[in-house]
């Protein structure tokens, strides 16, 4: 078996996605956490189509599919979180008040956009420079984020206003 040597100190450390330890900055934590979002929503479209394929009632396939794709989530929220609250010298714990209602967003933001800790700390070296893709996706998924809520708004709005203009021309 061969050992690998130890990391010289002060050496950036290089990007490990589905790592549990180490420093993630800002883009890299953006990026991972729209990555995430992404393979589970892929994993939801899949797990939908099996149930179906089975003959799963809907409102049970959309049970299922929420309780699994929604753990999976919380569970690499909080690996992602960890990492990035390393990068500003914080232990992993605090990543628990993602769980909390409300606080979630607050934390969030804190998290996206809080000044790691220059240099080494606690928690090993610095991240290394963000590579082209990372920058890419950290840049690309909060604004497909953004476009899905908004879609689904205008959505929901266009729904309502067909129930109401139903439902009054019934009344009338």
């Amino acid at each position: 078996m061969t050992d690998f040597p130890a990391a010289p100190a002060g050496a950036v450390q290089q990007p490990q996605p589905f790592a549990l330890h180490g420093r993630i900055g800002r883009v890299r934590y953006l990026a991972y956490s729209f990555g995430a979002m992404i393979a589970l929503l892929l994993v939801a479209i899949v797990l939908g189509a099996l149930l179906g394929a089975i003959g799963a009632g809907p409102a049970v396939a959309a049970g299922l599919m929420q309780l699994l794709v929604g753990t999976l989530m919380a569970a690499a929220n909080l690996v992602i979180a960890r990492r990035r609250l390393h990068d500003l010298g914080k232990a992993g714990w605090w990543g628990v008040l993602l769980l909390v209602p409300l606080l979630n967003i607050a934390v969030t933001l804190w998290l996206a956009i809080g000044k790691g800790d220059e240099g080494e700390n606690a928690y090993g070296a610095p991240p290394a420079p963000n590579s082209r893709g990372a920058i890419a996706l950290a840049c690309v998924g909060p604004g497909l984020f953004l476009a899905m809520v908004l879609y689904s708004a205008v959505d929901a709005y266009k729904t309502i206003g067909e129930r109401t203009r139903a439902a009054n021309s019934r009344v009338f």
